[in-house]
């Protein structure tokens, strides 16, 4: 629900101010001589004429708005049932809503003004799916002008799969140097977008936040127990046929 506010400069006649909500996710990309790819999916599209109460409407249903006077118009509609992606700006496209507000005027062209909002999807991550616990593990060789110079080990786990902006993960590791050089255990929170279009796949990788550990020297090893990493603000995962927003520890 909201409101129009409008505010002539001179009397006016208009035919009608009419309301226009929208949403959709896009993506493009394309550089230089590469050919440009862009698709555009909707989600949203609700359109009203808006009136006040008691409007005095002359036989066309056209209404003269005078200059000194501030007319409100209200309004209200239900976003669509079922999922919905939220909003999000990312690298080569987003998912965006707008609301834009029309006055028909005689004979010229309408008078328009557009804002956007903000759809939040409210993810349970209490469900049995998202509150499993995770882990890995894995043995990196290393080498040195291409001789091998040992290995690098490390096995990490974490209570569950599903957090919010502001939990903190709670990271349990152990590593273990096998190799001649100095390594620092390192932890961050990697954001993977994926934008489809007509057939083809762009995907973008950024890093968001990390944490770091101590020096190990060569043949020791060393264990996180519970090694802190706070999850920032962030758009919730998207999964649409044209975006995914993904999140990798």
């Amino acid at each position: 629900a909201g409101r129009v506010r409008v505010q002539m400069t001179e009397s006016t006649r208009v035919r009608a101010v009419r309301l226009l909500a929208t949403g959709y996710a896009r993506a493009k990309w394309g550089k230089g001589s590469q050919p440009l790819r862009q698709q555009q999916q909707e989600y949203l599209r609700f359109q009203d004429t808006l009136r006040q109460e008691q409007e005095a409407a002359d036989g066309d249903g056209s209404v003269t708005l005078k200059p000194d006077k501030v007319y409100e118009y209200t309004f209200g509609f239900e976003l669509p049932q079922g999922p919905l992606a939220p909003s999000f700006q990312g690298k080569y496209g987003g998912v965006s809503y707008f609301i834009t507000a029309y006055i028909d005027q005689d004979q010229l062209p309408p008078l328009e003004a557009r804002k956007s909002f903000e759809v939040v999807e409210n993810i349970d991550v209490n469900t049995p799916s998202l509150l499993s616990p995770v882990g890995g593990s894995k043995e990196k060789r290393v080498t040195f002008f291409f001789l091998s110079d040992g290995y690098v080990c490390i096995a990490a786990k974490i209570d569950r799969k599903g957090y919010c902006p502001g939990d903190e993960i709670a990271i349990n590791a152990q590593f273990q140097n096998n190799c001649s050089r100095i390594v620092v255990p390192k932890a961050a929170i990697l954001a993977k977008q994926t934008y489809l279009v007509n057939g083809r796949t762009k995907i973008f990788r950024e890093k968001l936040t990390s944490v770091r550990g101590n020096h190990i020297i060569t043949g020791m090893s060393v264990s996180w127990q519970g090694k802190s990493l706070r999850i920032p603000k962030v758009t919730p995962s998207i999964n649409s046929n044209m975006i995914r927003l993904e999140y990798y520890l």
